[in-house]
């Protein structure tokens, strides 16, 4: 017997490989560890070039490109795609809608558990990337990771990861999270440091949740033969 349904019009046995922290997520992590790190080398230089090329053009692209970070655009968005998927009966966009904003509800919960816990000051209060003013309760200099990074990311990878089958969709939406992300470092206020960490998080949210819900609850499957019986979990 099993407790475990379908879920998703999937089959036990196509869920049972699926590890919500697989190597590939470990992979992701390390590289944006060791991506993060190296951009804080060039986090003084990129923001100073940053603030001498901005133009009534660059205002303009930040400012609708900074929409797909504030959630509560976004988060309503995806509640209508969800509810219109699930009224047209396509699964799939559904269940896209449902990855995003759990995707974004995980990226911006670890987000500001590492902001409240350094607290490094942004670009507009400093000129240096290296004041740190550690863990507190303050809501000032909460530049470290960018915010909207995560939620774009954590949002807009759950539909690209959804829809990979259909690159234009997925690069379209990734194309998007990068764009918000560069917004924060026009506006002068995240480093690039911050915004490399934040995508990277709110990307890894997304593949978190991605492969929970594709693992799906656990089954309890009896194993009966002359010399055990058993109940093992798959």
């Amino acid at each position: 017997f099993s407790l475990a349904g379908g879920l998703d019009g999937q089959t036990p046995a196509e869920r049972r490989d699926v590890a919500t922290w697989s190597p590939d997520e470990s992979v992701a992590a390390a590289v944006v560890a060791v991506g993060t790190l190296a951009c804080m080398t060039f986090d003084e230089p990129v923001g100073e070039w940053a603030r001498e090329h901005r133009s009534a053009a660059t205002r303009v692209w930040a400012a609708g490109s900074k929409v797909a970070g504030d959630g509560y655009v976004t988060v309503p968005l995806a509640g209508a795609l969800w509810w219109l998927g699930a009224q047209d009966r396509d699964p799939r966009l559904s269940r896209a809608s449902r990855y995003a904003l759990e995707g974004w509800l995980l990226a911006g919960v670890a987000s500001q558990l590492v902001k409240y816990s350094v607290h490094r000051e942004r670009p507009s209060r400093s000129s240096s990337s290296q004041v740190w003013n550690g863990l507190g309760w303050t809501d000032q200099d909460l530049s470290f990771p960018s915010g909207h990074a995560a939620s774009a990311w954590g949002m807009l990878s759950g539909y690209a990861l959804e829809y990979s089958d259909r690159p234009w969709i997925a690069g379209a939406l990734l194309t998007l999270a990068a764009s918000t992300s560069l917004s924060r470092v026009h506006d002068g206020e995240h480093w690039l440091s911050d915004v490399v960490l934040g995508a990277g998080m709110g990307y890894i949210s997304a593949r978190i949740v991605r492969n929970r819900r594709r693992a799906g609850p656990v089954s309890l499957v009896p194993e009966l033969s002359a010399c055990r019986a058993a109940v093992t979990a798959m």
